[in-house]
């Protein structure tokens, strides 16, 4: 564990302590979908972008890809 406090943004070195998937979807007031990794309990990101204020078919595959990489981490 790193001394110092830890940046949501940085890969997580410790595996899901949470049953379940690592990422899910969360709707929001206006319709939108945000993608949140629920290791920091913050908004996902992919690919250096913050996954929030999506449509649904794109959170939902999104996290499905997420998922499976999160399993597998030599698929990336």
């Amino acid at each position: 564990m790193p001394d110092g406090p830890l940046n949501w943004l940085d890969p997580d070195p410790v595996e899901n302590p949470t049953p379940g998937p690592r990422f899910v979807i969360a709707g929001e007031e206006d319709g939108s979908w945000t993608v949140i990794d629920q290791l920091t309990g913050m908004p996902a990101v992919f690919n250096d972008k913050m996954l929030f204020s999506l449509p649904f078919d794109q959170a939902d595959d999104l996290v499905e890809t997420m998922n499976l990489l999160a399993l597998d981490p030599n698929r990336r």
